[in-house]
């Protein structure tokens, strides 16, 4: 089966008849009146009268439909992982690079570099939990929030209805997210009992996400002199991976930030700049 018409006399009832020969494991689809279409599994053999000429054949047809979706489906699914796969490596590669470039030294390169591949592998634990489909908002924020849980009380506080993005959304979040966490425990709300996470999302405007992250009850912040590695990256995959915006205003009370992405929005890979 090709994709192309398949004339009567190549079929394989009429192929057994006309040669004489028995037809086996013939795929084909078969188009139906109401525009839908099943795949079978098709097999003829020739009839022969006492003189042994062709008098007829008999054929079998299987609906092979969930079969062939099944096939279609994994085929979907691996061109997905494929591309996942490629995209986790360009993203490692460009971290390893930057990062290289903006530690102090390879200690302190190592330790940060071994924290955000953990947060890669949460994201993408998440995802391949969807079948690399889609990821549901809340269950990503509590996985990149998971290594900062207090069994002693509420660090995280989610609002916001139920929301699913697509993976390629998911996999520049989850980073996003995890930036956010860390410098919130080494600077910020999670770095003192406290403090905690307020993060709130909806549609706010027609095709747009908004998501707000507050931070409340830690230590007083101030804006930092020049932009530090997390709060580049942050504003970096908002702008070129998502094509959408960040706000970042660092209060006396908290750091807060605003995060906003077009729904409908390109979904092909591009490199930040300067992270090749």
């Amino acid at each position: 089966m090709n994709g192309s018409k398949v004339e009567t006399h190549e079929q394989p009832i009429q192929k057994a008849m006309r040669t004489g020969k028995s037809v086996p494991g013939y795929e084909a689809r078969i188009a139906q009146a109401d525009g839908s279409s099943i795949d079978v599994m098709m097999s003829a053999n020739p009839l022969f009268d006492e003189s042994g000429r062709v008098r007829g054949a008999i054929a079998a047809l299987v609906d092979v439909s969930n079969h062939k979706e099944a096939e279609r489906a994994q085929e979907r699914l691996l061109h997905e992982l494929q591309h996942r796969v490629k995209n986790i490596l360009a993203t490692i590669t460009a971290l390893a690079a930057r990062m290289i470039r903006s530690s102090a030294s390879m200690g302190e390169f190592a330790a940060s570099f071994h924290e955000r591949l953990h947060a890669m592998a949460r994201t993408h634990e998440v995802l391949s939990s969807h079948n690399w489909g889609d990821a549901d908002l809340e269950q990503l924020l509590r996985a990149t929030f998971s290594p900062y849980n207090s069994t002693e009380r509420q660090n995280l506080v989610l609002h916001g209805p139920p929301f699913h993005l697509d993976a390629a959304t998911a996999a520049a979040l989850g980073m996003v997210f995890f930036e956010l966490a860390s410098n919130a425990a080494k600077y910020g709300a999670l770095s003192v009992d406290t403090g905690r996470i307020e993060v709130s999302w909806n549609i706010a405007k027609p095709g747009m996400l908004s998501i707000s992250w507050k931070e409340v009850g830690g230590p007083a912040v101030e804006e930092p002199s020049r932009r530090n590695f997390g709060t580049t990256f942050i504003q970096q995959s908002l702008e070129y991976e998502l094509r959408g915006s960040v706000e970042l205003n660092f209060r006396p009370t908290g750091l807060e930030c605003l995060l906003e992405i077009p729904l409908a929005r390109t979904e092909a890979f591009e490199p930040l700049p300067g992270y090749a």
